[in-house]
């Protein structure tokens, strides 16, 4: 080809002298592919020439007058002997012919001595090989191995664990098949395989050097040439790029090489022995097409211009591209999540504590108040005692005291006690002022903290995009492997997702493409008959809906074969055989662990480990997955879960004792026992709500605690749960507390999983509680367990005896009641018999302690009130007074009081008297 073209330019020289610069023209555009491919062919003597006589002829053209007979006819000469060089590149007599020439020759751009003794060195350096020559590679195991150096530097090996995964990506998209294949992307190819060479070369890591070293060399005999390889090339250099991101992976992880590495280095290695031997038109799409390079557009800025702002401003990839980016640690960033949380769960107990000062406030007040009423009341009697006492009065008797300024010491004393009031409430409602300050001061640090944890967990959003090359090579090994044709489109790539989440999504993704090749597309031949296209279509759909993440895989293939599923079902065991069930129900089999509808085990599936381990996966991130498939059109997963993996928005409930925080994950609705009608069947207990019937379970079941016998006419909440797939149950509950956005914390390595408990939260008191995931839950307890709706029968729970402390006195009350609550009593106190017959009302006390003489209502009023009344009668009273007259303790049994005791008491009898009135009295025969 060569030998032609230079033939062809010399014709042209040879030709007359009619238009001088169309010939310069004609003769600088052959001369162009000429010098390429010398260069291409290492013919670098005889490029140097061609380019030297590219410059002349550029002299000639903007000096045409210049170019007489005698240097035409040196011009034509030189491209002649140059010719004669190409018949033989060997025959020293052809080099010397062109160097001997090339020293007399007057040309207006001359060669030196020095060029001329450079020429005959590169000229006679070029020689032929012949396919003789060339030695066919074998690939051994070792040279796959990605055993990491161990005298590698700590900071390379961490920039070697973040390149090397980006550098696979980068290699893989350049040579995917969905892509247009240009010379731009086979440099950006060559150039990624290079530096992941480079890295692994540093590393020590043969594997990944010698694979991106054969690559590279079969790159680069493309891109010299400016040809593109052929589809079968291609297709073996997209399955190696795939091989290589799996062992950039595997070093990450520090695994072993995949089993295919070593086939691939191989595969590599007779590629490029066949290139060599054969010529690039054995691998090339077109033997005669060259690539034309890419065109510049043309609002690209000069290079010698300064950077200049589009329309004066910048797009946002350029603001991205020009924001620092730091790395961090993973235990570092791991530690600012849980810091933040941290916060976010003391900020609420703040809340809290904000909370019940305002209410000690308010009650303060109140208290002020009833002081006020009674220091007004006790200066009214004071007043009058005088009035009616004159005895009381000085000796002067023609004036009133109060007329004359002369007071009692009662009065004085009073007087100074209004003033304390009086100075109460000042520092009251200073106290007040403060903490309504800390109260928007609190307000205004709830907004901060608010926005750094959002700062926070925005530091571990990715976008879907970084798993994207992962799920398309999943796709195409895939169909190696089956000999299906499938393209996976992603919408909604640049949707941000928690990096946690997403990793821990990409697994069970992997396998619903792998299910649905396997599975769900047909054969190229069996869409053909079908009426469909011969490449089947897999739509991976990303969706960001308020705090959930929806993704939808549908393939439009020959969707759920049910029969097939319910037959194999039966044959396993997994039903009956006369069992009714629904579509949906069917469908939801394949779930069942160990379910496969592979007879033969292939690299795919038939090992019985199929879409149970995505259904797990996908409740581990508490989160629910609903399949609808439709015969000859396809079939589609819908999987949903939490945005989030650090806080969590739960409903609080209270169970007996206890609270746990249900994830709204699957809570539809909550309404009231009385919105609806409970109806018990045959199948347990139904909840009738606008027509519908749901199952009702008691939450009291569900966790394995003991419970209430829910039944018709009770009032009490009722929460519809969405199981999926249209399922969908009613769960009955005592009591719910509030709706709360709360941090959530794992169990831990040391415990085992928990179905439908995923994890613990910390609450406003600083107590913790339960995280209940409650569809997994209902379907973890509904396996084997007939009727959820009655709770378990557990023995009663032993509960603290209840006493109420009656004493107008603070001290003899606190030092009684912190004695009783210390022996292990559960204690309340009252301030007078009217106070106590309030907390009575309210919760009936096992025993009431008692004085005899309190204000409004003494202890014998008290005592002769509970006997009177049915529900009070049956309470023991022990009464204990200073009186030791048997006057007084005669009063006291007849107005009904169990025991007297006097004081001083011991602790020793106190306690005795308690215990033995506590105890229940012996039944009569």
């Amino acid at each position: 080809m060569l030998t032609n073209e230079l033939q062809q330019l010399q014709d042209l020289w040879c030709q007359d002298l009619s238009d001088i610069d169309q010939l310069c023209n004609a003769s600088l555009q052959q001369m162009t592919p000429i010098v390429r491919a010398m260069d291409s062919l290492h013919l670098l003597g005889a490029g140097f020439v061609v380019k030297g006589l590219q410059n002349n002829i550029c002299w000639l053209q903007d000096f045409p007058d210049q170019l007489q007979p005698r240097l035409q006819l040196l011009i034509a000469n030189l491209l002649a002997e140059l010719n004669g060089y190409l018949k033989d590149i060997t025959d020293v007599k052809a080099q010397q012919a062109v160097l001997d020439l090339l020293e007399v020759a007057d040309l207006p751009a001359s060669a030196s001595e020095e060029q001329i003794s450079f020429l005959a060195g590169l000229l006679a350096l070029a020689s032929l090989k012949s396919p003789d020559l060339l030695v066919q590679e074998q690939a051994a195991s070792q040279d796959v191995e990605l055993q990491v150096a161990d005298d590698i530097d700590p900071q390379l090996l961490e920039m070697l664990f973040n390149e090397l995964p980006q550098l696979s990506e980068i290699l893989s998209e350049q040579l995917q098949s969905r892509s247009a294949l240009n010379s731009a992307s086979l440099r950006e190819a060559q150039r990624a395989a290079h530096t992941i060479k480079g890295l692994a070369n540093m590393a020590g890591i043969v594997g990944i050097a010698n694979l991106t070293h054969r690559l590279e060399d079969i790159l680069e005999l493309y891109t010299e040439a400016e040809q593109l390889p052929g589809t079968d090339l291609r297709n073996d250099l997209i399955a190696i790029t795939d091989t290589i991101a799996i062992m950039c992976e595997a070093v990450v992880l520090q695994q072993s090489a995949p089993d295919s590495a070593q086939e691939m280095l191989q595969r590599l290695m007779d590629w490029h022995y066949r290139l060599r031997s054969e010529g690039l038109d054995s691998g090339s799409l077109d033997n005669t097409a060259t690539v034309a390079p890419l065109p510049i557009p043309e609002d690209l800025p000069a290079f010698d211009q300064p950077e200049k702002e589009l329309n004066g401003k910048k797009s946002t990839e350029q603001k991205l591209l020009e924001q620092t980016t730091f790395r961090v640690a993973q235990p570092i960033l791991d530690n600012l999540l849980r810091l933040a949380g941290e916060g976010t769960t003391l900020n609420t107990q703040l809340d809290e504590e904000i909370t019940q000062l305002r209410s000690y406030t308010r009650l303060s007040r109140d208290r002020q108040r009833a002081l006020q009423r009674v220091l007004f009341e006790l200066e009214q009697q004071l007043n009058e005692q005088f009035t009616l006492q004159p005895e009381l009065q000085h000796e002067d008797d023609s004036f009133d005291p109060l007329e004359m300024d002369r007071y009692n010491e009662m009065h004085t004393s009073l007087s100074r006690l209004q003033e304390a009031a009086a100075d109460i409430q000042e520092v009251e409602q200073s106290m007040e002022r403060h903490i309504r300050r800390t109260s928007e001061l609190h307000l205004a640090q709830s907004g901060i903290q608010k926005e750094t944890l959002d700062r926070v967990l925005s530091t571990r959003l990715v976008e879907v995009k970084s798993i994207s090359s992962r799920l398309q090579r999943v796709l195409r090994q895939a169909c190696r492997s089956t000999g299906k044709q499938a393209e996976l489109l992603l919408e909604g790539e640049h949707t941000r997702i928690d990096s946690n989440i997403l990793n821990q999504l990409a697994d069970p993704l992997m396998h619903i493409i792998r299910n649905a090749i396997d599975h769900g597309l047909e054969s190229p031949q069996q869409r053909q008959q079908s009426g469909k296209p011969e490449q089947g279509q897999i739509r991976l759909r990303f969706i960001l809906d308020n705090d959930l993440i929806r993704v939808t895989c549908s393939d439009d293939g020959a969707g759920i074969n049910t029969g097939k599923v319910r037959q194999i079902a039966i044959q396993k065991g997994l039903i009956e055989a006369n069992a009714q069930l629904g579509q949906q129900e069917i469908e939801r089999l394949i779930l069942i662990p160990g379910f496969s509808t592979r007879n033969e085990i292939s690299q795919l599936s038939g090992r019985g480990i199929g879409m149970d381990v995505v259904h797990q996966q996908i409740m581990r991130l508490q989160g629910m997955l609903n399949i609808r498939s439709e015969t000859g059109t396809g079939t589609t997963l819908e999987l949903s879960m939490p945005s989030s993996s650090l806080m969590i928005k739960t409903l609080l409930v209270r169970v007996g004792k206890q609270i746990y925080a249900l994830a709204s994950h699957g809570l539809e609705q909550s309404i009231i026992s009385l919105d609806g009608q409970l109806l018990n069947t045959d199948q347990g207990l139904l909840f009738d709500y606008q027509g519908e019937q749901y199952p009702a379970y008691a939450l009291e079941s569900l966790l394995s605690e003991p419970g209430y016998q829910y039944e018709q006419g009770q009032v009490h909440p009722v929460l519809l749960i969405n199981l999926g797939q249209g399922e969908r149950v009613a769960v009955m509950v005592r009591e719910v507390i509030a709706h709360r956005e709360l941090a959530f914390k794992q169990m831990g390595d040391y415990l085992p999983d928990i179905p439908g408990i995923p994890g613990l939260t910390i609450l406003a008191n600083g107590d913790t509680a339960a995280v209940i995931d409650l569809p997994a839950r209902i379907r973890y307890k509904s396996i084997g367990q007939s009727n959820l709706s009655v709770p378990r029968e557990i023995a009663p729970e032993h509960e603290l005896p209840k006493l109420l402390v009656v004493d107008d006195s603070l001290s003899a009350r606190s030092s009684l009641s912190v004695l009783l609550r210390d022996t292990g009593y559960e204690v309340s106190t009252a301030i007078d018999g009217l106070d106590a017959m309030n907390q009575i009302r309210k919760q009936r006390p096992d025993m009431v302690l008692t004085d005899l003489e309190m204000p409004r209502m003494s202890g014998m009023e008290l005592t002769s009130m509970m006997r009177g009344r049915e529900e009070m009668q049956d309470i023991p009273v022990l009464m204990i007074t200073s009186r030791t007259t048997d006057r007084h303790r005669n009063e006291a049994l007849n107005a009904g009081v169990s025991s007297f005791l006097t004081k001083p008491w011991t602790e020793n009898m106190l306690l005795d008297q308690v215990s033995t009135l506590l105890q229940p009295e012996p039944s009569i025969a």
